[in-house]
This record gives structure tokens, C-alpha cells and sequence, in this order.
């Protein structure tokens, strides 16, 4: 865990600057996001608090300075946090209202497979239809990154931003929204548990295989093939996590 510095003087109606709260290193945005709706969620950040710069931020998490730039314009965006120009980035002091339950605290993994299942295959339609193929060759390459997986940490990542690309790749704020809010569950203790606990190189290489067949069929425009195979794929991964736990 890395502690985060205090910074700057206090503002808001707490008055206290950014402490108990830790990070850990980030492997992406979403994952950063995560950690940051978790801390406002369970009270390790206060209405008034101070937060780091972007820098310090960057420093602490691992991850490039643009990318938590995007997270911080996403948490001002959803009215987590405010920014003074020259007084620096504040958690809003209405935070902890705005914060989604579901992001806030664990679930069984059946609940996510069983939403992702009912809610994934409704996306293909939508996307053969409206994305361009910059967006579409964008997911390919998304897909392409998950061919070098060898640690399941990798393997949740790959697979993490392939499905959340489909989301995006609606073109329609409101599913990407949706698909940032389901990334975020993924952070969930008990589906790491899960992701850790059932890993295999050789079951990595078979989802990869299938998110391949799926965005060829996307590629060609083909909604029933790209459905489908999208269908098979949850199913699999709904048994093979029913076969490595009781959660589901």
C-alpha cells in the first residue's frame, strides 16, 4: 500500500486534507477509479479533502499522467470531486451520495455474470450498426493485447478492457457509462477472489480465442454470428467459475 501525501490547505466544510486513505499500484483507469469511488464509498475520503495532484497521483499508481487526468475528469464529471484553478482538486461534499452502492461494497459473482449475460449480447446489435470502423479496429486491437497474457492479473485486465470496449463501442454515453460502472464491479473482492483462484493459461487462451471470433463477426457487420459467439463465451465463463466456486 502506498500512502497517500498530504497536500496544501484545507478546504470545504471538513477542513482536513487527504489522509487514510491509501493506493495501491493500478493496472488502468478503471481500476484507479475504483479505488477512489471505494475510499469516498467507505469514508477514507472526506467532503473538503484535499486530494494530490495529478503528478503525485501518477507517481504513486503507476499509470501515465494523461490517464489520471481522465480519471480525475470523470470523477468531476460525476460530481465526486471539484478543481479551484491554482487551489487544486477537492472531494465534492456531496461525494459519498453520488457514489453507486454496488460500487461500494462486494457482491456474489453470479450477480455480475448474470447481468453481463442478460445485458452483453443486446450490445451487437447497436454496435454493427453504429460504429465506425476506427472504433471497431480499436476493439481489435484491445483483443490483439490479451494474445501476450501470462499471469491471470493480465489475464483480467485483457479481458476487463475487451468487454468494456464493447460498451464503448456502442457510441452511446449511456452504455459506456454503464460499461465503466461494471468494470468498476470487477474490483469486487469476491470476483478477484474468483479470477485468482481459477486462472489457467490454457483457459486464458480459449477465452482469448473466443473474443476473436467475436470481433471478427463484429468487423464483418455480422450481428447473429457476433451475438452468439458473445453468448457462448459468458456461458463459458459462467461454468467455468460454477466448476471453481460455490458463489456461483
Amino acid at each position: 500500500m502506498i500512502g497517500m501525501m498530504r497536500e496544501g490547505q484545507p478546504y470545504g466544510a471538513q477542513g482536513g486534507v487527504t489522509q487514510g486513505w491509501s493506493i495501491v499500484r493500478a493496472h488502468s483507469r478503471d481500476n484507479l477509479l475504483a479505488q477512489c469511488r471505494q475510499a469516498l464509498g467507505d469514508g477514507s475520503l472526506q467532503p473538503g479533502q484535499r486530494l494530490p495532484n495529478e503528478r503525485r497521483v501518477a507517481e504513486m499508481s503507476g499509470l501515465s499522467r494523461s490517464t489520471v487526468r481522465a480519471a480525475f475528469d470523470l470523477l468531476e464529471r460525476e460530481g465526486l470531486i471539484v478543481r479551484h484553478v491554482g487551489r487544486g482538486t477537492y472531494v465534492a461534499e456531496d461525494a459519498a451520495k453520488a457514489v453507486p452502492s454496488a460500487e461500494g461494497g462486494d457482491f456474489r459473482p453470479a450477480e455480475l455474470m448474470e447481468f453481463r449475460l442478460m445485458v452483453e449480447p443486446s450490445l451487437v446489435e447497436l454496435i454493427v450498426v453504429t460504429a465506425t470502423d476506427a472504433r471497431l479496429d480499436a476493439l481489435a486491437a484491445l483483443v490483439r493485447g490479451g494474445r501476450d497474457v501470462q499471469v491471470w492479473q493480465e489475464a483480467e485486465e485483457a479481458d476487463r478492457a475487451f468487454h468494456r470496449g464493447l460498451f464503448d463501442a456502442t457510441d452511446n454515453r449511456i452504455f459506456s457509462d454503464l460499461g465503466q460502472r461494471l468494470s468498476a464491479m470487477r474490483d469486487s473482492r469476491s470476483w478477484m477472489r474468483l479470477k485468482e483462484g481459477s486462472f489457467s493459461l490454457e483457459k486464458w487462451q480459449i477465452y482469448q480465442q473466443e473474443h476473436e471470433v467475436i470481433v471478427a463477426a463484429l468487423l464483418d457487420r455480422n450481428a447473429e454470428s457476433a451475438r452468439n459467439a458473445l453468448r457462448r463465451h459468458l456461458g463459458g465463463v459462467r461454468a467455468n467459475a460454477q466448476m471453481a466456486t460455490s458463489d456461483l
